[in-house]
């Protein structure tokens, strides 16, 4: 942790004393520090340090992040991108050490929650919006992800 802080210091110390050059001296700390985190975080979760064979994970979290309201199988993003749901889960699995279901059941539930918070929408229209066949479906849902009802959940936020 103190190699970590010493880093910090140097940072803020070029951020304070800035040269001509110091935007490459931070630029190259930052680098190296966050480089260092990721090894370090990799290891104690056990999850691979080298580059993925595929980046089958990553396009699954960036069609997630485009498609969240109108898709919520991971069969309708392994047909996006052209691959099996098995292949699909093996490189989630292999890359973020949690399944394919996992990670696209934590974005609805953050899609639902920021719905909540952050629009007027009623739970009627927001589980229209994504495509639930029914307004208890979301509801069920919410308080399976988070043991909480929707009710409990907006009040626990104001």
């Amino acid at each position: 942790m103190s190699k970590f802080c010493g880093l910090l210091a140097e940072i803020k110390l070029e951020l304070i004393e800035s040269q001509a050059d110091s935007a490459h001296i931070i630029r190259s700390l930052l680098y190296y520090l966050l480089q260092t985190l990721n090894r370090k975080y990799a290891r104690l979760n056990k999850l691979p340090n080298q580059k993925a064979e595929n980046n089958f994970a990553y396009q699954f979290k960036e069609l997630m992040e485009q498609f969240i309201r109108e898709k919520q199988r991971v069969n309708e993003y392994a047909t996006l991108m052209g691959i099996s749901r098995i292949t699909l889960n093996q490189a989630v699995k292999a890359q973020f050490n949690t399944t394919a279901t996992h990670l696209l059941r934590q974005r609805l539930l953050f899609e639902i929650q920021d719905l909540l918070i952050h629009s007027d929408h009623s739970v009627n229209q927001i589980a229209f919006d994504l495509n639930f066949s029914e307004p208890n479906h979301l509801m069920r849902f919410f308080k399976t992800q988070t043991g909480k009802t929707i009710g409990a959940f907006i009040q626990e936020f104001k």
